[in-house]
């Protein structure tokens, strides 16, 4: 591989993904992110709403608002990952 080939781009949606997992410590299972029409969707679930903020937090630290669209559940720690 040449050393000085160009780093290969991330789309947004990949670094929305990572600062989310970095911002909610792993605590998000099922993470998705997709652009969508302009926006970036970020769906999950989490098991208290303290990590649902820290994961909003994360997003918007890369995204405006009117960028940002979640889908993000607060489930029965019994239920994630099903």
């Amino acid at each position: 591989m040449d050393s000085h080939a160009p780093a290969e781009r991330t789309s947004l949606a990949d670094q929305v993904a990572d600062q989310v997992r970095r911002s909610t410590h792993g605590r998000i299972r099922n993470l998705t992110v997709e652009e969508q029409g302009g926006r970036v969707v970020v769906a999950g679930e989490v098991q208290t709403w303290y990590a649902k903020q820290l994961a909003l937090q994360g997003a918007l630290e890369l995204l405006p608002g009117h960028r940002f669209g979640e889908r993000i559940t607060v489930v029965r720690p019994d239920l994630v990952g099903r």
